[in-house]
């Protein structure tokens, strides 16, 4: 009986393994710039994702910062709806007093302080002495009425608003207030149409980022301000530079919080609310992180435009 032979392998064809090698090899690049091509999709993406992320995160935080602030606002409300009343009972009774002392039967807040002279009071420090007192009455009675515009912010009065007349009648009433005048000193310029607004609101907002203006160059010899107004796109844009030391970095973010203040005799309620006044009308107020072009705080407070003669839309709820 004859011996098996072990199978053996087939031979392989040279030529064709060869053929199917440089196939491979001429596809080999290809398939190589596919998948760079994939990864820098995918790079693409994984960045677009990320950049998504951190938008929503910023976006995040700015809501849970607005949140806040309503927070603070409403409970800033109830507080100062209480002030008000324990503190308007008594400035009733001192007010008639004072009225009696300085011989008028006007209401006090009618009367310019400067002008109370009457002629029945002989006793000149009694004449003082009222003058004094009217003086501050007046100006708690101002407190309160900041307190309140908190609390429950009253609708806007809407009309049609010139904007250079809006700056001036700023500056005016902050000259009235300052020993000299302030008027030299504060540069106005108005460049934008006429629109809706509520005049008188606006006119506080403007005045309060004034004196927060002059507060900050306390002591100099020449403090300067300028003021100016001027429509961008869809907005109507006020910016109230100074020559003041600027605002820290690490203030920049409790600026407008209601009782901040860095003056020694500030109350820290006329930035808020010029902040609240910025929301009724859609807008915002903020101190800019740059310096101004006078060295100093440069105040920026944006709100939408609407042409004068026009119906106007503006935000309900001005914590929003």
């Amino acid at each position: 009986m004859s011996a098996r032979t072990a199978p053996t392998a087939p031979a392989l064809d040279a030529p064709l393994w060869d053929a199917e090698l440089q196939q491979v090899a001429r596809a080999l690049p290809a398939v190589l710039d596919g998948l760079r091509s994939s990864y820098r999709e995918l790079a693409e993406r994984a960045a677009r994702v990320e950049r998504e992320l951190t938008e929503a995160n910023r976006e995040r935080r700015e809501l849970a910062e607005r949140l806040h602030a309503a927070d603070k606002l409403s409970a800033l409300g109830t507080m100062a709806a209480g002030i008000a009343h324990e503190i308007r009972n008594p400035l009733n009774a001192v007010r008639g007093f004072a009225e009696l002392l300085a011989g008028r039967e006007r209401d006090v807040k009618d009367i310019d302080v400067k002008d109370i002279a009457a002629k029945s009071i002989t006793d000149e420090r009694a004449q003082r002495w009222a003058n004094l007192i009217v003086e501050g009455v007046n100006e708690v009675d101002a407190i309160i009425d900041n307190l309140l515009s908190f609390g429950s912010p009253e609708r806007l009065r809407l009309e049609d608003v010139d904007g250079q007349e809006l700056l001036e009648g700023a500056a005016r009433l902050v000259a009235t207030h300052c020993e000299g005048g302030v008027a030299p000193l504060v540069t106005v310029h108005a460049q934008a149409p006429p629109f809706r607004g509520d005049r008188i609101k606006l006119r506080q907002a403007v005045r309060n980022l004034i004196e927060n203006a002059l507060e900050a160059q306390a002591g100099a010899e020449t403090p300067r301000i300028e003021v100016e107004l001027e429509r961008e796109g869809a907005e109507l844009v006020v910016r109230v530079s100074d020559a003041g030391p600027g605002v820290p970095a690490e203030l920049r973010g409790r600026i407008l919080d209601p009782f901040f203040t860095t003056h020694a005799d500030g109350t820290g309620l006329g930035l808020a609310l010029v902040s609240v006044i910025a929301r009724l009308h859609g807008g915002s107020v903020q101190c800019a992180p740059r310096r101004s072009a006078l060295g100093g705080a440069l105040f920026v407070l944006r709100f939408p435009f609407h042409p004068a003669d026009r119906p106007a839309e503006f935000p309900r709820n001005p914590r929003q």
